[in-house]
Formats: structure tokens, sequence, C-alpha cells
């Protein structure tokens, strides 16, 4: 995020939500190696906006979209977290409200409705409300069908208060690059709001077929917003194609990368269409690509490129020449790196848990991490070393990522060039062609 904001410390919210604000902007600004957002300049300002939001990675997508705006956004959040009263109160200051499942019985139901009155005041209060209308979370990058909540809370605030409040239903098609680690690209794309005021006289007659009608639009709305990948069996094969290989011409920015993938995508839904065995065709060769790269742990844009031994070997001088950087990298940056992703990969089962956790606990612990080796430098070098190191430790944490990056591009490339006139990497490459050549 560009734009650097510190008026929050002066606003007049819950401090935890402050707290939890500061860590989600540094945190974006780290996690993320490039972010954008379409659409956010117009959004109304005086009206209650519900941000109606694809689902993909459980806490993760409504801190993204909190973190970019300047007033405090509330969110529906699964109530079984709510039991513990100490929780609750927590999650309260969070903005969070609970909302009640049909797992969590048909009493449970029933307690929504206090959830629902509080999501109608804060809408007439001119509140925001991130409201996932898919229900659930799915790291598929495919929109499922939608509850009809969304529209019921919508129009229900205006039932409420006499159909006399502004209401703006806002969709956002999150995209990430990577769901799971860093350094991926993030795009937020707001789609035209939808002017919720327009359904009333309709919903006075008619309320249920309204309330159809007015999800229809947020689907058909969101659904345009993102990549939306609706071939589910063969859901692995495309999202290689069309995130795994290399654009044609060098994108500058995340909106250009998100609508060249989003076009690439559309293509092949009409491969499908119009020459389904050719659309076979490369699902085949699209297995085979896959098992291959992964066998020899390469990356597909290799088959594009054309290296020399030379040329490897004198990059491989210059980054063993950097090589005492990166170590002193290593011993600043890899502890608070390392931890978030082994308590992860290893204590949390739920894989939709991964990207929000590494991501909430990688920036707690690089603070406390920085925070005691200054202390450190400061009780044995003293006050200006200390500052000194203040400012050189990010700059190394980047250095030292970045070297990280080139390292496994340059072992990619060395196994690459010295098996690539082998029978198979030629047979592949044929393979890769094809597939290249159709999809564009």
């Amino acid at each position: 995020m560009k734009d650097i904001w510190f008026g929050y410390w002066f606003k007049n919210w819950f401090f935890p939500y402050k707290l939890g604000y500061l860590i989600v902007i540094s945190g974006i600004r780290s996690y993320f190696k490039n972010h954008s957002y379409k659409g956010k300049n117009n959004i109304p300002n005086n009206a209650g906006i519900i941000y109606a939001v694809n689902h993909q990675n459980a806490f993760l997508d409504p801190i993204v979209i909190a973190g970019r705006s300047r007033h405090p956004t509330y969110f529906l959040t699964r109530a079984d977290i709510f039991k513990k009263p100490i929780v609750a109160k927590l999650l309260s200051k969070l903005y969070m409200l609970p909302i009640y499942r049909q797992r969590d019985g048909s009493n449970s139901m029933k307690k929504n409705e206090k959830t629902f009155n509080d999501c109608y005041d804060i809408l007439a209060e001119k509140g925001k409300l991130i409201i996932f209308p898919e229900g659930n979370h799915n790291y598929k990058k495919s929109l499922r069908p939608l509850k009809k909540g969304i529209a019921r809370i919508a129009l229900g605030a205006g039932e409420k208060y006499n159909f006399k409040i502004p209401i703006y239903i806002v969709p956002i098609g999150l995209d990430y690059e990577n769901h799971f680690n860093m350094n991926g690209d993030l795009f937020l794309n707001a789609g035209n709001p939808i002017y919720v005021n327009a359904y009333y006289d309709r919903y006075l007659n008619e309320p249920a077929e309204t309330i159809n009608e007015l999800t229809s639009t947020v689907y058909e709305s969101l659904k345009k917003l993102m990549i939306n990948i609706n071939d589910i069996e063969n859901y692995t094969n495309l999202y290689y194609l069309v995130h795994k290989l290399p654009f044609k011409k060098k994108l500058l920015s995340v909106e250009e990368k998100f609508f060249y993938k989003q076009s690439r995508l559309y293509e092949l839904e009409k491969l499908n269409n119009d020459n389904f065995d050719e659309y076979q065709s490369i699902i085949r060769k699209t297995t085979s690509l896959i098992k291959f790269c992964k066998k020899e742990k390469i990356r597909p844009y290799l088959f594009q490129k054309n290296y020399t031994l030379t040329g490897l070997i004198f990059y491989s001088l210059i980054m063993l020449l950097l090589a005492p950087f990166h170590l002193i990298g290593l011993i600043t940056n890899y502890i608070p790196y390392i931890l978030p992703v082994i308590f992860t990969e290893n204590k949390i089962e739920d894989k939709h848990f991964h990207g929000s956790l590494k991501f909430a606990l990688g920036v707690i612990l690089f603070y406390i991490y920085w925070l005691l080796l200054i202390l450190a430098i400061y009780m044995w070098q003293g006050l200006e070393i200390s500052l000194f190191s203040a400012i050189f430790l990010p700059l190394i944490a980047v250095f030292n990522f970045k070297y990280w990056i080139h390292l496994k591009k340059l072992s990619g490339a060395l196994k690459y060039t010295l098996k690539k006139g082998k029978s198979e990497f030629i047979s592949m490459k044929k393979d890769f062609d094809y597939i290249y050549s159709v999809i564009h």
C-alpha cells in the first residue's frame, strides 16, 4: 500500500483494533510482493456499505480489506470462536460479530437476530460491514453459490429504518497469487456499487423474489471481479495454466497481471466449448508438465530461457560474493520468519488459516525479535550503533529475501541448463511450446 497513514492512532477506535490495524498495514507491505486496490475511489462515503467478498483465505481476507479503510470495519465471523467470554470480549473490540450456522444447532440460529439487528444499526450509522456471501472459505479460485444473508441484511436494514437510509453493496474480488506463502501479489478488485435502495419498492410487495434478485445481482457482479475457474474436475491444471505459465510480455502492475490471467482463463473456457478434443489434449499435456517440473524441481518459465553455462557461472560468483551479507540476513531474520512457517504447517490442519497465521505471527515476531536485537546492540555498543541497526535491519531483511529468491532461480536455471539436452527435456519442451501457443 503506497499511502502511509498514522491518523488511526488518534481515531476513536478500540485499542485492540488499532493494534491489529498496525499489524495489518505493516504485514501487507512486507508479506506481499506487490499489491493493488482497483475501484476503491468509487466506493460511496456517505452511506452504509456492505463489502461482498469472495472467501479464499480465512482471516486474511477481511483484514486486507479492513487494512485499506480509514473507518473501523465490522465483519461477520463464525460464532463457535466466541464461546469463551474473554475471547468474545476481545473479538468484539476487533469489530467482529458472531454469525451462527446450521451446524451450530437450530436454537443457535435464533441468536442471529441480534447480530442482524447490530448490522442494521451499523449500516444506518453509515458504517462498513464485510460479508462473505459464499458462507465459508475455500482456497480454490471458484465462486460458490451465494447465501441469501447478504441481501436479507441489506434489505432488512432498509426496512427497519423505513427505507430512508442509503445502503450500497460493493462487490470485491480478492485475488492472491499465492494463498499460503509470502511474496505473492495481492489484488483487490472493487466493482460498481449496487444501490440497494433501488430494490426497496419491489421488496415491499415481493420480498422473497427481491432477495433472490439482489443475491443474483451480487453473484453476477462478483464472478467478473475474480479468477473464477468453473471446471472443478480440471481445476489443478487450469490453475497451473493461468498462474504458472509465463506471460508473453513483461507486465508492470498487479492489475495488468490479473486481467491477463483472467483473459487466459476465458480463452481456455472458450476452447473447452469450441474444441473439446484440443482442450482435453491441453489438459493431458499440462498434467505431464506439472509432474515433470515437480520431479525435476524446476519452473515452467525455464523452457523459454536460453541460459549459457558461462553466464550462470558468472552469476554464481556474484551470489558467492554476496553470501556473507546473506548470512547476516539469516541471523537477523530467519528465526521470526521460520517459526510461523513451522507452527502453521505442523500444528494447523486447515490450510485456509496458514496464510493468516504466517502473516500475523510473522509481523509480531519480527517486531519482537528486532527489538531484542536492537536492545542487545544498545547494551553492547551504545546508542548510535543501535540506532543505525534499527535502520539497517529492515534493509538487510529485504536484501536477504531477494537473495534467497535469486538463489532459487539460479538453482533452477543450473538444473535446466545442464539437462536440457536430454531426450525427456526435449520432449517436454515440445509439449510446453504446444500448450503455450494454444493458450495465447
